[in-house]
């Protein structure tokens, strides 16, 4: 009896399909994956003409990539031309590289391309409007910055006058992990105050972080009398993107029994 013959290629092509999907699926997505979250980008102007500052401006806010598709609310600040602001931002991811593009704001726009890793790009910007400027960016995702910061202030009181020593504040901050609806993290904690004349202990009521800048932070005191006061930490800077250890900006005392207090403010991260 004759036995039926395959053609020799019938027995290859299974093998040949197998390696036809393995290429595919080596030749997926290689699209860059941002780390979700708090964002901070700093511009550099090059136009040699232009009436800016060298920091042309920075972003700060909550970036999210949902496959190649970005969105984020910006904090625009540290500008010389472009006033203090919430602006949005919409962009793709494509290889290794991004590109935003934020909405009309005052009849400007604001393009970035860059590229880089997860944590850190490197690109260039332009504006178009009445700030028309270009230039070179860099971001880098911000960590967390909840712990203990603890700093120095200035034993002065509008009731009490001078203290003699100085006062050391303990602020227990925590970051929240989501960002609010303008792209900013709210801070919220606790300040214990140490050889203070006039304040025992302090809340966080509120705060907003977007990059490495935080907005504001305000609350509540209680004094020695068991009074309350109030208190505000404005125009803060963190000294590093990627590894804040100190954050400076203006401390101010407008209720209770510090109430006229005014300093400039360090805190470090313990």
């Amino acid at each position: 009896m004759k036995v039926a013959s395959f053609p020799k290629f019938a027995f290859f092509l299974p093998v040949a399909v197998i390696f036809v999907l393995a290429l595919a699926g080596c030749g997926g997505s290689n699209n860059l994956g941002l780390t979700q979250g708090n964002w901070a980008f700093s511009a550099t102007s090059t136009t040699a003409a232009s009436a800016i500052s060298s920091t042309a401006f920075v972003l700060g806010g909550n970036l999210t990539q949902s496959g190649t598709s970005l969105t984020g609310t910006m904090y625009v600040t540290q500008s010389g031309c472009i006033a203090p602001q919430f602006v949005n931002f919409t962009g793709t991811v494509k290889d290794k590289n991004i590109s935003l593009t934020s909405e009309t704001f005052g009849g400007q726009v604001i393009t970035v391309a860059a590229s880089g890793t997860k944590d850190s790009l490197t690109g260039t910007y332009t504006v178009t409007g009445e700030c028309a400027d270009s230039g070179t960016v860099s971001a880098n995702a911000v960590p967390s910055i909840s712990g203990t910061w603890n700093g120095t202030i200035s034993n002065i009181s509008g009731s009490k006058g001078f203290g003699v020593a100085q006062a050391t504040v303990s602020v227990a901050l925590t970051q929240a992990a989501t960002p609010s609806e303008d792209g900013t993290f709210a801070m919220s904690g606790t300040l214990t105050y140490t050889n203070s004349i006039c304040s025992v202990s302090g809340t966080i009521a509120n705060g907003s972080l977007a990059g490495n800048y935080i907005v504001f932070i305000n609350g509540t005191t209680l004094d020695t009398d068991d009074g309350a006061g109030e208190f505000s930490y404005d125009g803060i800077t963190l000294d590093s993107v990627t590894a804040p250890k100190n954050m400076a900006g203006d401390y101010s005392v407008t209720g209770g029994l510090c109430q006229g207090q005014f300093q400039s403010l360090t805190l470090t991260k313990q």
